[in-house]
């Protein structure tokens, strides 16, 4: 009996051993970096979280976070240096520790871009005892100095002598005057709309015969400048005039048959999250227009004739395209489209939903619980993301738990096993056949396992005949010649006649 369960003991570890083959795991070594604000402004404070994670126990880590220093200063937290590194080095008391976060506190001083990286990475993990390299992330963050205005525009502009033509609007640059030859002199006088703003009146006040040029240059806090030109005309007024030149705004424009004014003034208006304003032109005049940090979206605001609204649209060409967006409280989302390598997971499919004025592309659940809930694709906080929409109350929403998968993967999930087991690579083909064989000959071990235990419940419980359930199953049978079979019959009687 002995020697049975040794025997069954050496079956269950080989069963034991071919089957752990079958076990995968997967986990992911090295550091990542976050940020407490994405769109940090100046004299804003940043926090800089790096974490660094293995699958198996870390003892030691050392590594270099470097940044700009003309853009971020640092003020406290886990690393130690400045003037664009910090240094940290830890060691872990526990032999079970996977996983270790660093928070760096940084103070935005300057508009511009930093790069975090981290940099010289080592630690020590697992039983090895030994120092060992890991990978080091890095990440971007862009501080925007929103608290300098860029309006460069002027309040209000006159003569001393003479009447500007055509009528002072801050949208127009461009202006002429005329006086007759007994003046002689003629001043400026104008004053920014910002009161932040500089001023600088160039040319001479006294005037000779003929044109003179005078500019008024506007210079914003945040260094944007726009140009006023007048040409003040020193003539004799009895010559003959010259016909006037009907008036033309070159920022009055018409969309689908509707008349517009191209706002070069946006001051007022509210602009979706992460946007900054920025001097542009069109038609040759400058104007403001609204632009996120990556620089996907450049917003021009319209304003109908009959209308105080200012609508966002896109200039595409020379065409406006109004902007498929959504104000919803006072957040604006704007529509965009989802990546085309990017599709929905299985259980949803793609239709439209109206929001507000638009149809907008949106996945929804194939569980019919779920009619009143769509996910759009939107841009918020020059972050893009998936919000769940509710129809029904007119809502939007982070949607965390929705993610998008490859078109690819997808596909090839939907396709048939032989398809996919077609698609992969011969290393892979291999591996698998492989490990479906472990599996036959782990399921054939078994089998023959219980076999042997079945046909043994009726063997002898003594040791010497442990052996019998594995020994063949037939019995022994000798076979002698004939003289000895005559030798076995009844003995002679010699006194037999």
């Amino acid at each position: 009996m002995k020697k049975t369960i040794k025997k069954i003991i050496t079956l269950l570890i080989t069963v034991g051993v071919l089957l752990s083959c079958l076990v995968f795991t997967a986990s992911a070594a090295g550091s990542t970096i976050s940020f407490s604000s994405n769109n940090p402004k100046v004299n804003d404070s940043v926090t800089v979280t790096v974490t660094v994670s293995s699958n198996e126990s870390i003892f030691a880590i050392g590594f270099s976070l470097k940044y700009n220093p003309d853009v971020l200063k640092y003020e406290s937290g886990d690393g130690t240096g400045g003037a664009g590194v910090l240094n940290v080095v830890i060691s872990n008391n526990s032999n079970n520790v996977k996983s270790n976060k660093f928070s760096f506190v940084f103070t935005a001083i300057a508009a511009g871009s930093s790069n975090i990286q981290i940099a010289d990475c080592n630690w020590v993990v697992g039983m090895s005892n030994e120092e060992a390299p890991f990978t080091g992330a890095s990440a971007s963050i862009t501080v925007s100095d929103a608290a300098k205005s860029n309006n460069a525009n002027l309040k209000s502009l006159s003569l001393s002598k003479g009447t500007l033509s055509p009528k002072f609007s801050a949208s127009k640059t461009s202006y002429t005057a005329t006086v007759p030859t007994s003046v002689t002199e003629v001043k400026v006088y104008a004053t920014a709309k910002d009161s932040g703003a500089t001023v600088e009146i160039s040319g001479e006040s006294v005037l000779k015969d003929g044109e003179n040029i005078r500019t008024v240059t506007v210079t914003a806090p945040s260094g944007a400048q726009k140009v006023y030109t007048i040409k003040i005309i020193r003539s004799d007024l009895t010559a003959e005039p010259e016909p006037e030149v009907p008036e033309v705004n070159p920022l009055e424009i018409t969309v689908d048959g509707a008349s517009y004014i191209v706002l070069n003034d946006i001051s007022g208006v509210i602009l979706p999250a992460g946007f900054l304003v920025e001097t542009a032109q069109y038609n040759g005049v400058d104007i403001s227009v609204a632009k996120d940090a990556d620089g996907n979206y450049i917003l021009y605001y319209l304003k109908a004739a009959d209308s105080e609204i200012a609508t966002p649209y896109l200039l595409n060409g020379d065409t406006f395209e109004r902007l498929q967006c959504a104000a919803i409280g006072d957040k604006i989302y704007i529509f965009a489209d989802v990546p085309a390598e990017l599709t929905a997971a299985e259980g949803y499919y793609e239709t439209a939903v109206k929001i507000g004025d638009f149809s907008v592309k949106a996945f929804a659940s194939s569980n019919s619980d779920f009619t009143d809930f769509y996910y759009v694709y939107c841009l918020y906080d020059n972050g893009y993301r998936i919000y769940r929409y509710d129809s029904k109350e007119n809502v939007l929403q982070r949607a965390p738990e929705f993610k998008l998968v490859s078109v690819a993967e997808k596909e090839l999930s939907e396709a048939g096993f032989l398809t996919r087991f077609k698609s992969l690579s011969a290393n892979a083909k291999t591996v698998i056949i492989g490990l479906f064989l472990a599996a036959v000959g782990a399921v054939v071990l078994i089998v023959l396992l219980i076999v042997k235990l079945v046909k043994g419940k009726n063997a002898p419980e003594d040791d010497d005949y442990s052996d019998l359930l594995f020994e063949p199953d037939f019995d022994e049978v000798t076979v002698d010649d004939g003289d000895k079979a005559e030798e076995e019959k009844e003995p002679h009687n010699e006194n037999q006649d």
